[in-house]
Order: C-alpha cells, then sequence, then structure tokens
C-alpha cells in the first residue's frame, strides 16, 4: 500500500469519526391533518413529528407535547367560508398516533353545508420556512366513508379554497400556476437540504479533469434522476426505499475514492476487499435483524468485484464515468421520489406538478453548481499542497466525501 493511500484511508476514517450521528439527509419538516367534511361541520386531526412538537414556543408552559400542538393548531389553524370564521366546537385533544408522532383532533362547525371552504394554515411555518405541509380533504358519504383529495401547504402558500363539484367530490380550487408555484419551491427547498445529493454532485466535480467534462456528467445525472423520479412518483416502479438511500452513500463513497484508487491501480484490490466487508456486513445485518435484503447485498458484492476489474485505471474511469453516473442518477431519482411520493400530486395537476417540482429541483442544482464550478477548481488546484504529506487538496476533499458516504452506507444499511 503507498504512503499516499495510507494517508487517504487515514482521512477517510478521521473524517468518519468526526461525522455527527444525528445527520440525516432527509430530515425534512413535514406534517400531516385530515379533513372530513358533514354538512356545517368538519372533524380535523393534526399530526406531526415530536420532534417538531419540541420547538414549537408554547412547549415550556404545556403539560405534555399533546397540549403544545392542540394549541398551536388552535392559533395557526383557520377556516372560513365567505370570510366569516368557522368556530372550533370541539377544541383539539391528543389521539393516538405512530411512534415518534403527535397527533391532535378537533372540530370546526361552519354556517353552510356547500359553501367553499377557505383553509389557512400558517402551524409551524414561522418555525421553518421548509416546512410542509400534506392535507386530506374528504367528503363523508352515506356510509361514513369520504373520498379525498389532497392538497399541499407550504411558506408561500398557506391558503386553498376546497369546495364541493357538481358530483360532490372535494375539489381543491387552487390554479396551474400556484400548484407550480407550490411544487417548484418544494423542489427547490428538497435538492437544497437534501446534503447526500449536494455530495455527489461535488463527487462528480473531482472526477472531471475538466470543467466541460463536469457539466457532462452533471448531464448525465439530471437525465437519470429525473427519469426514476417520475417513475416513482406516478407509481410505475415501487422500490425499496431502505436500499435506495444506502446505495446513494454507497455512490458517493465510490465515485469520491475513485480518483485516488485509480492513480495507484488500487480499484480490483479495493473491489476484493469491499465484497469481504460486505459479505461480513451482511452476517451482522441477518444476526441484527436488519430489514435491508439479502439480495442487495448480494447485488453490491458481484458489483464491487465486477467494478473493481473493469476499472483499472484513470483511462477506464473516464471511459465509464458518464455511464456510471447516469445509472447513479436512477438510483438518486428514487430518493428524490420518496418526499414527492408521500406527498403526493394535485388532482388535476399531476403533469404541473411532477414537472415543477423537477425543475425546482434542477434550478436547486444550479445554485450550488454555478458557485462550485467557480471556486473548487481553484480551492483544490490552486492552493498550495500539503507537500510534506504528499497530500493534495483534491485528496482531502476525497477523502471527506468518502468517509461521508461511508457514514450515510453503514447508518441506512445496518441502523
Amino acid at each position: 500500500m503507498t504512503r499516499r493511500l495510507k494517508a487517504f484511508l487515514w482521512l477517510a476514517v478521521l473524517a468518519l469519526g468526526l461525522s455527527p450521528a444525528g445527520l440525516q439527509a432527509h430530515n425534512k419538516s413535514l406534517s400531516f391533518s385530515n379533513f372530513i367534511w358533514a354538512g356545517e361541520s368538519l372533524s380535523v386531526s393534526f399530526t406531526a413529528p415530536a420532534r417538531d412538537v419540541t420547538l414549537l414556543p408554547n412547549v415550556q408552559t404545556s403539560d405534555t407535547l399533546s397540549d403544545a400542538l392542540a394549541a398551536h393548531v388552535s392559533q395557526f389553524l383557520r377556516l372560513s367560508q365567505m370570510n366569516t370564521p368557522c368556530k372550533i366546537s370541539v377544541p383539539f385533544t391528543k389521539a393516538p398516533s405512530g411512534a415518534n408522532y403527535i397527533r391532535v383532533t378537533g372540530r370546526f362547525r361552519c354556517f353552510d353545508a356547500s359553501a367553499a371552504i377557505r383553509v389557512e394554515n400558517h402551524a409551524f411555518f414561522n418555525l421553518a420556512r421548509s416546512h410542509v405541509h400534506f392535507a386530506r380533504f374528504g367528503l363523508e358519504g352515506e356510509a361514513g366513508q369520504a373520498e379525498a383529495t389532497e392538497i399541499l401547504f407550504t411558506a408561500t402558500q398557506r391558503q386553498h379554497f376546497i369546495r364541493a363539484n357538481e358530483t360532490g367530490t372535494l375539489v381543491d380550487e387552487m390554479g396551474f400556476g400556484e400548484v407550480f408555484q407550490n411544487y417548484f419551491w418544494l423542489g427547490v427547498s428538497h435538492i437544497l437540504t437534501g446534503y447526500d445529493h449536494l455530495a455527489f454532485v461535488l463527487c462528480l466535480l473531482l472526477v472531471a479533469p475538466t470543467r466541460r467534462r463536469a457539466l457532462w456528467l452533471v448531464t448525465g445525472f439530471t437525465l437519470g434522476h429525473s427519469a426514476t423520479l417520475a417513475m416513482a412518483t406516478l407509481g410505475w416502479v415501487v422500490p425499496n426505499n431502505q436500499v435506495v438511500e444506502a446505495l446513494i452513500g454507497a455512490s458517493i463513497a465510490l465515485v469520491a475514492a475513485e480518483p485516488i484508487l485509480t492513480r495507484g491501480n488500487l480499484m480490483a484490490r479495493t473491489g476484493i476487499l469491499a465484497a469481504v466487508v460486505l459479505f461480513i456486513a451482511s452476517g451482522i445485518s441477518l444476526g441484527s435483524g436488519s430489514a435491508f435484503p439479502l439480495g442487495a447485498w448480494a447485488g453490491l458484492m458481484l458489483f464491487c468485484l465486477s467494478y473493481g476489474w473493469l476499472i483499472d485505471g484513470p483511462a477506464a474511469l473516464q471511459r465509464y464515468a458518464p455511464t456510471m453516473t447516469l445509472a447513479f442518477g436512477f438510483i438518486h431519482g428514487f430518493g428524490f421520489a420518496g418526499l414527492l411520493t408521500d406527498i403526493g400530486l394535485p388532482s388535476g395537476h399531476l403533469v404541473a406538478g411532477l414537472f415543477s417540482f423537477n425543475l425546482g429541483v434542477e434550478f436547486g442544482q444550479l445554485l450550488v453548481l454555478i458557485p462550485a464550478f467557480i471556486f473548487v477548481p481553484i480551492l483544490i488546484e490552486e492552493l498550495p499542497s500539503l507537500s510534506k504529506y504528499r497530500l493534495r487538496w483534491r485528496d482531502i476533499a476525497a477523502s471527506g466525501l468518502t468517509a461521508f458516504g461511508l457514514y450515510l452506507f453503514v447508518s441506512r444499511a445496518l441502523l
């Protein structure tokens, strides 16, 4: 093992040891509600992550987190008809919820069983601008069932008008422009807070020898994740989310480490070592009861062995980089689709919602790429190298990204 590779591995271990244990790449602020409209009465169920409820200003003066959430929802969720407020007829109180979530239920009374209802939701948006609220509205039927329509609240779209159409189904009167704006900024927010996706884009800048080559690789990444984002969101493909998230971490580690390993012609040996480590990890996973499937472990081992032998030097790395970037883009696209799948697309505006969300992702990616194209080559090439240790800044950056990717893979596959 060369001195440079030893230094690279030590840097990776050091960076991995310093990785914050609580870091989550998709730790979104997301709440949910369910509205059932029955005549002049609307029953409301509001659910939020317990970690978000602990941030409420009134949590210190409330006996429980449920009390804090109930008071917050009562203050910041407002319903009205024809500019006349609907009154809370049944105060919000604690209701059963899933682990790590708090749920409260209550009831509003309006004065007209058919007039459109204006729903204003300001809950949590003043605490987190990136907060997203997903609401489901249903009209109670004769058998107590409800046909649901789904809408989205964001910091820039806190108001919706709900009415019953001619068939008796509730519809959202939000137009194309509002849908486009909401989902565009949702996509921007998603990419700017998706540290794993941004880390992968930075890895591509390290792999590419020129800015033009970097632009070519980023384009392939964009094509890949755009395709699978659409397929997953529309329900054509249903991926295993744990496998997708773990593979995103593995893709970061692999692409970041490749330039250093190929310089030392160590890809084949590293592939064998990685396959052995993955074999051991699969045994640990099986023994610990992890839900990570054995088929995924086997696929990763086969990939490491074959890819290690395929990339036998820097020339092979550059030759296969576009293909691999496209393939990794497919994986990241499933990750992008996670939030959009949870929230759903607006009924009647499926194409507009999907297109604007993807456009927002690309716009957010550009916000990072443009300054990175300018400053990253300067930082990693023009700053003086650490000649005493025979390290370049590019290698230091690659080491840190490799450690970050390994941390994400281990935490998502085994924990």
